[in-house]
């Protein structure tokens, strides 16, 4: 007599596995999540740049829904092997932190119909960020360099968010260094968790990547550089020292590879200089 069993949205018939439609009804559930967190995210921010006076709280409410959401969908991955409380932490940076870095940036800079357009505009990023975790837990995924791309991308434009918010709020030299130090910390574990280390070893390198982070904040109150170009001149280091980093830890650094990045470094630093000139 043949047995019948199935796991995860298969059958199997006298030791022939067969796909049923269990298995789309549970990738449509899961990428479900990914769409009402990203929705939810977006109308929240777009309420949060509405309302005036500043309802700081509500920023702070949808970063822990951003968590929570997010740590609850890759769980849910069929690859996950999540056990502990801690274990999804690495994957809690980027969306937290994007969160953060562009309701304040936004609120700074938009005013009137523009808030509204650019909060639910936001739903896109959203989206994207909340797949890319998603997809970023089997790392043996055709689609695993694509989301580390997105990724990485946002890590950065996520940098450059903070280090403007940073400037714009004329904080005094070592809350500005502090804070430029510890937003990237927490961006530089996420360029780093790529390579799948143990979360201590990630933390170590990424702390040094933010000692560093902190002491070039610190050096450019010292330069003439007004906000957005200090920004984009922490933005510069911060690329070069944990691409430096990256590429390091994965057995890829050469000449050619030290040498493209200092000469990106190099043509932003140009770019400043010019624009500051003019």
């Amino acid at each position: 007599m043949e047995r019948t069993t199935r796991v995860r949205g298969e059958e199997s018939f006298g030791g022939r596995t067969q796909r049923t439609p269990l298995d789309l009804g549970d990738v449509t559930s899961r990428l479900d999540r990914v769409h009402v967190l990203a929705g939810v995210l977006a109308l929240g921010l777009t309420l949060y740049l509405a309302v005036s006076p500043t309802q700081n709280w509500l920023l702070l409410l949808l970063s822990g829904l951003a968590a929570i959401g997010t740590d609850a969908i890759v769980r849910h991955h069929p690859k996950a092997a999540f056990q502990r409380l801690d274990d999804t932490a690495l994957y809690l940076f980027v969306p937290v932190l994007f969160m953060l870095s562009l309701g304040i940036f936004l609120k700074d800079v938009a005013d009137g119909y523009w808030t509204v357009g650019l909060g639910i505009a936001s739903v896109v990023p959203f989206w994207a960020i909340l797949r890319a975790e998603y997809e970023s837990v089997d790392r043996e995924s055709v689609h695993f360099q694509m989301t580390r791309l997105v990724l990485n991308g946002a890590t950065y434009v996520i940098a450059f968010l903070f280090f403007a918010t940073i400037y714009d709020f004329d904080l005094s030299l070592v809350t500005a260094s502090f804070a430029a130090g510890i937003v990237s910390i927490l961006l530089a574990i996420e360029v780093l968790r790529e390579e799948g280390m143990d979360s201590t070893r990630t933390i170590l390198y990424s702390l040094a990547i933010g000692v560093l982070l902190a002491e070039a904040a610190w050096s450019t109150h010292f330069l003439p550089l007004d906000g957005s170009a200090g920004a984009v001149f922490l933005l510069l280091a911060f690329y070069m020292m944990s691409g430096l980093m990256h590429n390091y830890l994965a057995n890829r650094l050469n000449r050619q590879t030290a040498s493209e990045f200092c000469a990106v470094a190099l043509a932003g630093v140009a770019i400043i200089i010019v624009a500051q000139a003019t």
